[in-house]
């Protein structure tokens, strides 16, 4: 549709309901500069919310700005280094598990890096300790697992929203199983970072009993050097005094470290996939690598070194471009919305942006089939042209965190592994469903540099 349209923003009917799909970097920029355009599409919350309830990602109004303000607090760079430090020490784990198939048959990155990057957020974010990446085959993986395919489903199947017609179903079934395990996961963390809380207030409490320092302020100074987000909502009230509902709570932190881990996790195992397609791209982001380590090759990344991978953060873009993981974002409109053209999107409209056409526009990125990191460092890419992480009041939240974890985790195994295309039968066969994922994951092979 889009290339019969001359591939350019265009409109399409869904039943009742209109939809603008926005291919042009102009257009992208109207919409995201619009910073009263606050609502997702309803579609889209509609699928969502059986999994993660009333959360940052569905909410409107005040709960969301309250949610979002609470959010934004524990994702700022003063503690970077410290969320670092974790990625690197499971990277130790994660490596030692790699090292099992060196030279041996392909590795299924997605069994590996989901727990991975859920254990760095159970840890980082929730403040809680977990060890999914020596139990594959936990509860929360498997279900977890099938949560994109679910969501999709229910986006794009009218008839799920007949409650009492889809409650006939096996697939309802299996989604009712999935929510309860996603639920108790999150009451399982929520008492555990409660339980720790309470013993960090009193040990501060009871090492200062006989000293005359203000007991409230150390503690509040002990808790902020952690400074999780779980703690965020545990600790403080709602407007009219009373504390957050384990609910509420268990809603928010689900959602973080659901789509977190997943997109994360997906992100990093395309660019080891698209790496080991495009041999002499790994090998200039292994002299970049050189280049930063020096002698001391092994040792771990700090922030700095993260700031100087200039090129594997370009082919971590070109991923993203290639094969964005998440291929659509859209709003609902509250109001007319003009276009630069003069074109009026009117109110109530479902708009869109489609990043799976806009990154394959040849006016966009030239020769956009090829996998070129070269690409970002050239002047020519508008700036709305390429917006992953999305863009306005409601762009991802986690963004830098999420640029951390993906270049440090590159960096330690690339500097370890070459990294080499599967074989015959292991081709990815990716589903563009709300994020991108394979259906029969993504395995390479491993050789020891």
């Amino acid at each position: 549709m889009w290339e019969r349209h001359g591939k350019r923003s265009f409109r399409v009917s869904v039943g009742s309901e209109d939809w603008v799909l926005l291919s042009e970097p102009d257009d992208v920029a109207v919409l995201f500069s619009d910073s009263s355009i606050l609502s997702k599409s309803p579609e889209r919350n509609a699928a969502v919310k059986p999994f993660f309830g009333n959360s940052v990602s569905t909410s409107e109004g005040e709960r969301w700005r309250w949610a979002r303000k609470l959010v934004l607090s524990s994702f700022n760079m003063k503690n970077m280094q410290q969320r670092l430090n974790t990625v690197n020490s499971r990277s130790d784990v994660l490596l030692k598990i790699l090292s099992n198939y060196d030279g041996k048959g392909p590795v299924p990155l997605y069994q590996y890096l989901r727990p991975f990057m859920l254990d760095i957020l159970f840890n980082t974010l929730m403040g809680v300790d977990s060890n999914f990446l020596e139990n594959p085959n936990h509860p929360y993986l498997i279900e977890s697992g099938k949560v994109i395919h679910m969501i999709t489903e229910n986006y794009f199947s009218y008839w799920r929203n007949i409650r009492p017609i889809f409650a006939l179903t096996s697939t309802y079934r299996e989604q009712i199983a999935a929510i309860k395990t996603i639920q108790e996961t999150g009451s399982n963390v929520i008492r555990q970072r409660k339980s720790k809380l309470k013993k960090i207030i009193d040990d501060v409490k009871l090492n200062n009993r006989t000293v005359d320092v203000d007991v409230h302020e150390l503690i509040q100074k002990r808790l902020s050097e952690d400074n999780t987000l779980l703690d965020t909502y545990l600790l403080k009230t709602l407007p009219n005094g009373d504390p957050v509902p384990d609910d509420v709570i268990n809603e928010e932190i689900s959602f973080i470290y659901f789509t977190g881990h997943f997109t994360t996790a997906v992100t990093i195992s395309h660019a080891l996939y698209c790496l080991a397609k495009n041999p002499e791209i790994q090998n200039k982001v292994l002299e970049e690598q050189r280049s930063i380590f020096n002698t001391d090759f092994l040792r771990k990344p700090t922030m700095q070194d993260l700031n100087e991978m200039k090129y594997l953060e370009a082919a971590i873009k070109e991923t993203l471009r290639v094969i964005p993981t998440v291929p659509k974002i859209g709003r609902k409109l509250n109001k007319d919305m003009t276009m630069r053209d003069g074109r009026v999107i009117p109110a109530g409209t479902t708009v869109i942006v489609y990043y799976e056409a806009m990154f394959v526009n040849e006016k966009v990125f030239p020769e956009p089939h090829k996998f070129s990191p070269e690409r970002f460092f050239e002047n020519n890419i508008q700036s709305h042209a390429f917006l992953p992480f999305g863009g306005g009041p409601r762009s991802c939240i986690g963004f830098r965190f999420a640029w951390m974890a993906v270049k440090a985790a590159l960096s330690n195994i690339l500097r370890r592994y070459e990294v080499l295309e599967g074989g015959p039968g292991t081709e990815p066969q990716f589903s563009y469903r709300i994020v991108t994922e394979s259906k029969n994951g993504i395995n390479v092979k491993l050789s020891k540099r």
